[in-house]
């Protein structure tokens, strides 16, 4: 392969991770269009969604974010109705923030904005790009 090649090669996945980040930030725009929600808001729901809650240490992390701009971020998003926090039964001092029943709601609401078809391509798309990364990225 010649060096031209590489750098055309290059330039191309430049390009497209670009444009797929471009793209992203769209639909997470089109999701919280109309909506009191931030960008970070909107992925912490979604990330809270798939998963049974996590510490403010781990969204701090998820986020690179001070723990303290976690806790504030998790501090409005419960002044909303869409989190609250959880203690563990066996260390009252663990914390952990987890989806209301409003916040599970919410995060379906805001996916009935596309038609069921819709939300079936970008899906299928989606899961595609993934699979592909995870062959070249470990």
């Amino acid at each position: 392969m010649t060096e031209k090649n590489t750098a055309s090669e290059i330039e191309n996945i430049m390009s497209s991770i670009l444009g797929i980040q471009q793209k992203s930030r769209a639909f997470i725009n089109l999701l919280t269009e109309g909506e009191a929600l931030s960008e970070n808001h909107l992925l912490l729901l979604l990330q809270l969604k798939l998963t049974d809650g996590m510490k403010v240490t781990a969204i701090s992390d998820l986020f690179h974010i001070t723990p303290g701009a976690a806790t504030s971020m998790c501090d409005k998003m419960e002044q909303m109705g869409l989190v609250e926090r959880k203690r563990e039964a066996k260390d009252r001092r663990v914390v952990t923030m987890v989806l209301t029943a409003a916040g599970r709601a919410k995060v379906e609401h805001l996916f009935l904005k596309f038609q069921s078809e819709k939300l079936q391509d970008i899906a299928s798309i989606l899961t595609e790009v993934n699979t592909l990364l995870k062959k070249i990225i470990v």
